[in-house]
């Protein structure tokens, strides 16, 4: 069967990628046959197209591009017993194997949970790879409660979208940073306390931190670590082989990534449906789009919300 996909021939910049037919993959038995209804775009997306992690995904051509989804399941392997044809549901792709920016897909059952009802196909793919990827940094990495003084740089990102509200539902108290723009939709997703990336106060006249979350990238490790309390610790979610080698000596220091979290997409989807996790959509733009919307996403001329490719 073949199918439409955004895909790319070579490793590089956005110019790389195209709109092209694909042969689906015969279902191995844990497998699961997805129609894309919505697919949101996240910066691992393009991180991946760029050869960050060609280590793992390797030299065969062409690549597929895009993670998290949400559609219907058209067909499923022998061995599948989370969902059935005609669910609807939301999930990821193995991030050796990317490919959600697709009119059908297959990826492994792991990795697809039912859509609550209660969301939208566009909402329900906002939250797998950011969700997990906060949940794996709050949840697994630290000890976040309601005693917990808690900073979030980039706390408008998909990423930080997601901290924020599982920081703020365990009655953390959470201070961020973001654009101007954006300092409006933080204060509305629980941020008690939030900085222009610009303005350094929040580096230097505010109380120790118990955790400090950087989704953006922009922090320096030794001038995040003098912000915390004696027993801080520092997440950071975006490695470099130095950050990856630091991050395994260090107990303060500590590197997080979504995969860590991919576990958790049945309570992250029950969250959801309870209304304590709240995705927020800033763009949908249809899937013949796909290229030029991820070029400008990917050069950050976008506005406050995720951008999804819907079909």
């Amino acid at each position: 069967m073949k199918v439409k996909r955004v895909q790319f021939n070579h490793y590089g910049s956005a110019s790389e990628m195209y709109i092209g037919e694909y042969e689906l993959p015969q279902l191995k038995q844990n497998d699961v046959q997805v129609r894309v209804k919505a697919a949101a775009i996240n910066p691992l997306d393009w991180k991946q197209r760029q050869g960050s992690m060609k280590l793992f995904m390797g030299r065969q051509f062409p690549k597929g591009i895009g993670s998290d989804f949400a559609g219907v399941v058209e067909a499923v392997g022998s061995k599948v017993l989370n969902v059935q044809p005609g669910d609807e549901v939301l999930g990821t792709m193995d991030v050796k194997k990317p490919g959600a920016f697709a009119e059908v897909l297959v990826t492994d059952s792991r990795f697809v949970v039912k859509k609550p009802s209660q969301l939208t196909f566009t909402e329900a793919a906002c939250l797998p790879i950011p969700t997990a990827t906060a949940w794996a940094a709050l949840f697994g990495k630290t000890g976040v409660s309601v005693n917990s003084r808690v900073l979030i740089n980039g706390c408008t990102g998909a990423v930080g979208l997601m901290g924020v509200q599982l920081a703020a539902a365990k009655g953390a108290k959470v201070v961020g940073t973001c654009s101007t723009a954006s300092m409006d939709l933080a204060r509305a997703m629980g941020v008690n306390e939030v900085f222009n990336y610009a303005d350094e106060r929040y580096q230097k006249d505010t109380e120790p931190f118990d955790i400090i979350f950087d989704t953006a990238g922009t922090m320096k490790i030794d001038r995040a670590l003098s912000m915390l309390n004696t027993k801080g610790l520092f997440i950071d979610i975006n490695p470099t082989p130095s950050r990856i080698i630091r991050g395994m000596l260090s107990r303060r220091y500590k590197l997080v990534f979504a995969t860590m979290g991919i576990r958790y997409l049945p309570v992250i989807a029950e969250r959801a449906a309870q209304g304590l996790l709240k995705p927020v959509v800033g763009l949908e733009t249809h899937f013949s789009h796909a290229v030029a919307t991820i070029t400008i996403v990917e050069t950050g001329k976008r506005n406050p919300g995720r951008v999804v490719l819907t079909f």
